[in-house]
């Protein structure tokens, strides 16, 4: 059988790599460490962002037509951008074992069925937002070639999804989106539950059922159901099979207000399979320092109760985010600094705050300190001082970290992660075609 280009080649059982952060570009990072035969540890303080993001892939929102050839052609124009410095076509790669991977973990992401091109997905809001792929449930509703009228179902009372909202500004964009309220008589108290508790509760059969009975008559002559994105947890793909076939319509999910349930069951299912592919998987116990001979670190220290513990490795992949995740930190005097191996942190000015950010809060491109702070690496993912010269030749960086594109502005963030962390795995490991 021919291999794909993205798969993992020659075996490197016998490394030791150690991922730090367990966002999207830390457990893809492990995950390629895993099927490339070498020994994991990942370790973070927390569950990463997935749980407030919608759950989808971002990977370069404003392509009207091929997202990849836009991807393409943006890097060719910006070789300080990170998908120009993952090369390779690395986040092609990363989207297709992301893909495999998601798969056999039981949470199917999808795209449009013209291949390569953004789907248009409603958020709870009413708005359409732009994604590559998303979890088979949120893909379902995809409005790009609407033709009948989508029902958005709300549950009476609950404080989290107003369908009503969302209907009329659908409507505003051309969108027949109509509405209807039901009760959830089989749970109690559920208006002042989270997202994921309620999604907690419809991996009961009685509860699906229960909502089958009332929806009933509300549901002729529609293309598609919409429910807020609670349709279960561990039989998530359960509740979304039998509440279409009770009701004899395409089903679909809108993200919620976080925690968002469908990046609560990315990183369950992540989490999960790494256990079961042997990786030691430490959540809460943070990462406070690298020990670093010369420009090689052979180990980090891990706080835990009372004291620390020292873990080595051959191989580093620090993922740890930006500035609102915690990576990079600052204070009041305009410092910026990388809070585990004091790694060169870009910023938009040298004199303190000054130019941080602009007059206006809202704005396309966002602000000077969003787009011009983190870590400048090279084509290998290893990080770089200001004259251009490697900082440590073992420790990769990736994702959020990265400096030369805004997270929150440019719609490429999930996109980042996948390629940058397939790059530092390839590049750590010497793995070849």
């Amino acid at each position: 059988m021919t291999e794909s280009p993205c798969t993992n080649g020659r075996s490197v059982a016998g490394s030791d790599v150690i991922v730090i952060g367990a966002g999207l570009a830390g457990l893809m990072a492990a995950v390629h460490a895993v099927r490339a035969g070498a020994r994991v540890r990942l370790i973070a303080q927390g569950w990463g962002q997935q749980m407030v993001t919608p759950g989808w892939i971002s990977v370069c929102d404003r392509a009207d037509d091929d997202v990849i050839a836009e991807v393409r052609g943006y890097a060719a124009l910006h070789p300080d951008h990170p998908y120009a410095l993952a090369e390779d076509d690395a986040f092609v790669c990363g989207i297709e074992v992301f893909r495999r991977v998601t798969a056999e973990m039981g949470l199917p992401y999808t795209g449009r069925r013209k291949d390569g091109h953004n789907m248009y997905l409603p958020t709870m809001m009413g708005a359409i937002q732009h994604a590559m792929l998303a979890p088979q449930a949120i893909a379902n509703g995809d409005l790009t070639d609407i033709k009948e009228p989508v029902l958005l179902v709300g549950f009476q009372g609950w404080r989290d999804f107003n369908p009503t909202l969302a209907a009329g500004n659908l409507k505003a964009q051309g969108i027949d989106a109509r509405v209807c309220s039901i009760e959830l008589p089989e749970v109690q108290h559920y208006w002042d539950m989270w997202p994921n508790d309620l999604a907690n509760q419809f991996d009961l059969a009685h509860v699906r059922q229960a909502v089958i009975r009332q929806m009933k008559s509300h549901v002729q002559g529609m293309q598609s159901i919409g429910f807020a994105a609670v349709l279960g947890m561990d039989k998530h793909m359960e509740a979304v099979d039998e509440l279409s076939q009770g009701l004899g319509y395409p089903i679909f999910e809108i993200p919620t207000l976080p925690p968002n349930s469908a990046g609560t069951r990315l990183s369950k299912r992540f989490r999960r399979w790494l256990l079961q592919h042997r990786v030691r998987v430490q959540i809460g116990h943070p990462v406070v320092r690298g020990i670093v001979e010369g420009n090689h670190c052979t180990g980090v220290e891990v706080e835990a109760l009372g004291h620390r513990n020292t873990f080595y490795a051959d191989h580093f992949v620090l993922a740890t985010g930006g500035l609102y995740n915690g990576g990079i930190q600052s204070d009041v005097s305009g410092r910026l600094w990388e809070a585990i191996f004091d790694l060169p942190v870009e910023k938009p000015s040298e004199e303190g705050r000054t130019g941080w950010y602009h007059d206006q809060l809202l704005l396309p491109r966002g602000h000077p300190v969003h787009r011009h702070s983190g870590i400048r690496v090279n084509k290998q993912m290893r990080p770089l001082n200001p004259a251009g010269e490697v900082v440590l030749d073992n420790v990769y960086v990736v994702g959020h970290m990265l400096a030369g594109f805004n997270p929150l502005t440019d719609g490429c963030a999930e996109g980042i992660a996948l390629a940058t962390a397939y790059k530092a795995i390839r590049t750590a490991l010497e793995l070849t075609e």
